[in-house]
């Protein structure tokens, strides 16, 4: 049973030693360790890092260089301003973070007077762009996520990193009745775990929450969570139109999914096999597998990772 996924490239902060980084995340040589999927990737650059070594980075197929401001509240109105013009200049992509707590929002608030609100502070500056991904989201406003439609930004739902530091609960319901853009994510400097699949768990228990609670009259359903972490991630970050889904004419990204494998976590029954087989199968892993589970991984058509050896 093969899976799309956008599991197969990444958005990252790293280390200022970026040419041993490029090498650690773009040759698979893992001397039988288990990888990360991250054969595209993305790296985080610091706002001090000049602009000849950003450009030197066009030259690794697989990583693209992404403008980063860490976020309103570390940089000032200038660096953020220059940083925007550069991303405008070389059509580079912006990443940051936005409304992760009520606190933050409010330091925001208190730090620019001048400002709508915490999404204008990076419009203004030219950092909210159709090839900006924001992180978190929990408290922006009607107002605030129409803008983001209108400058085709990008939102990355991090419920792990958000429950785990109670900082909120992104209504990823409201988002996408905004028609912005999700995918998820895993921020493991918040959250416990850069797992995709627990990325998907805790999605659908932060979709509960606010359903039990009544924020929303409906939740997400396990096939709507599922495209997040596939479709969703791919046009979060501008790649839809050659990842993402097993349309005709894309790459062939995929991982090989084997739930009758020999130490398999997934216990399978006569009621799995009847009806709509790959539903129940593809549900079962989504909640119940891991790694164990993962044969092979295809990145651009190519085998990249034999995870396992189980029949």
């Amino acid at each position: 049973m093969y899976f799309p996924v956008s599991l197969t490239m990444s958005c990252f902060h790293e280390t200022q030693h970026f040419h041993p980084v490029l090498k650690r995340r773009t040759v698979p040589k893992y001397q039988g360790i288990k990888p990360p999927c991250c054969m595209i990737c993305y790296i985080f650059m610091i706002p001090i890092v000049s602009l000849s070594t950003v450009v030197d980075y066009f030259q690794y197929p697989r990583v693209k260089p992404i403008v980063t401001p860490r976020f309103g509240l570390s940089c000032s109105e200038r660096l953020m301003s220059e940083l925007g013009k550069i991303a405008e200049t070389h059509d580079l992509h912006i990443q940051s973070h936005i409304s992760e707590s009520l606190d933050e929002v409010k330091a925001v608030e208190n730090l620019y007077p001048n400002y709508k609100n915490y999404t204008d502070v990076y419009d203004k500056n030219g950092l909210l762009t159709n090839k900006t991904v924001m992180a978190h989201g929990c408290y922006l406003s009607a107002e605030e996520l129409d803008v983001f439609k209108e400058r085709g930004a990008s939102i990355a739902f991090c419920p792990n990193s958000n429950i785990s530091l109670r900082s909120g609960f992104l209504d990823a319901v409201e988002v996408l009745d905004h028609e912005v853009k999700l995918g998820l994510g895993t921020d493991v400097a918040g959250g416990y775990s850069s797992s995709m699949l627990n990325a998907i768990r805790t999605a659908m228990m932060n979709s509960n929450v606010l359903l039990i609670n009544e924020v929303n009259a409906k939740g997400l359903t396990i096939e709507e969570v599922f495209r997040l972490a596939t479709l969703g991630g791919s046009q979060a970050l501008g790649l839809d139109k050659d990842i993402g889904n097993f349309e005709v004419g894309k790459e062939f990204d995929a991982l090989l999914i084997n739930p009758k494998a020999s130490d398999s976590p997934i216990d399978l029954f006569c009621g799995d096999l009847v009806g709509d087989v790959s539903g129940a199968i593809i549900q079962k892993f989504l909640y119940l597998g891991d790694d164990r589970n993962i044969e092979e991984v295809y990145v651009g058509g190519k085998l990249v990772v034999p995870f396992s050896s189980s029949v």
